[in-house]
């Protein structure tokens, strides 16, 4: 979300027939970084994970489920491929928000997930596509921040994605250095500064949409630019947080994205 300039959903997997070595034959972890695919009579088993869990950001990651296809594998196995995903994603968002990319490759990711390496290599072809779906994984979350509520009136929902970013789970030196390390690394990589550029796009859509829900009488480009001024409150609300969190400093710049939204 709110990242500056901040991915397009994972595609679907093709279900061809594509020869690859199954990881779980070799131990040491040394694979081909060959891609596997799904095949027409089922997914290949992957390696087994060994160890505990790594600390992972569970509180962010969605399951990267481009390796999943429910009409082949029973539940169960369907979610122990999503468990092994979400473990291994996590890692790669907690060794992020430490140490910044560098600070993130297969052998590393692996050992905080605690899982193989092979099992690392087997869901992500290298460390660039590790780092996509971690953006992914970014995406989604700030797309839930956004998301409508039925249930609710329009100005209601508007107001709770607005106080939604001030949430105690958000205002934590991890998840805030996480987005330092995500900024900075969208200046630094042109690929992954475009998936974070069309992820800060559907994020404004998303607001941009609840404001004009909440706001008929606005035009679809007044929506757009409240909800740009808004990020702008947001992403330096966020950047105060982590120096120090003030409590009453975040209730006035939750008071004004709010000025911004209604405002006649």
């Amino acid at each position: 979300m709110t990242s500056i300039q901040p991915n397009p959903t994972a595609g679907s997997v093709p279900a061809t027939i594509v020869t690859h070595q199954d990881p779980a034959s070799n131990p040491s972890g040394s694979l081909p970084l060959v891609e596997p695919r799904l095949t027409q009579t089922g997914l290949p088993h992957p390696p087994e994970t060994r160890g505990s869990p790594g600390r992972g950001a569970d509180w962010l990651v969605s399951p990267y489920s481009g390796r999943v296809d429910t009409s082949t594998v029973s539940s169960r196995e369907q979610g122990e491929q999503v468990d092994r995903q979400s473990r291994i994603l996590e890692a790669a968002l907690e060794l992020l928000s430490r140490h910044g990319i560098s600070g993130v490759n297969m052998r590393a990711v692996a050992r905080e997930a605690g899982v193989a390496l092979g099992l690392v290599n087997y869901y992500f072809e290298e460390k660039s596509s590790l780092i996509r779906a971690v953006l992914h994984s970014v995406d989604e979350h700030d797309l839930a921040l956004v998301a409508p509520d039925p249930a609710l009136p329009p100005d209601e929902q508007l107001q709770n994605a607005l106080r939604r970013v001030a949430g105690p789970e958000l205002l934590t030196t991890r998840y805030l250095s996480l987005r330092l390390h995500l900024w900075a690394l969208a200046r630094a990589h042109e690929d992954f500064a475009l998936i974070n550029a069309a992820a800060f796009d559907r994020y404004l859509d998303g607001l941009a949409a609840l404001i004009g829900n909440a706001k008929p009488e606005l035009t679809s480009k007044e929506c757009k630019e409240r909800a740009a001024d808004i990020v702008v409150v947001q992403n330096g609300m966020w950047l105060t947080a982590l120096l120090g969190v003030d409590k009453e400093s975040i209730r006035r710049s939750i008071a004004r994205t709010e000025e911004i939204a209604f405002a006649a």
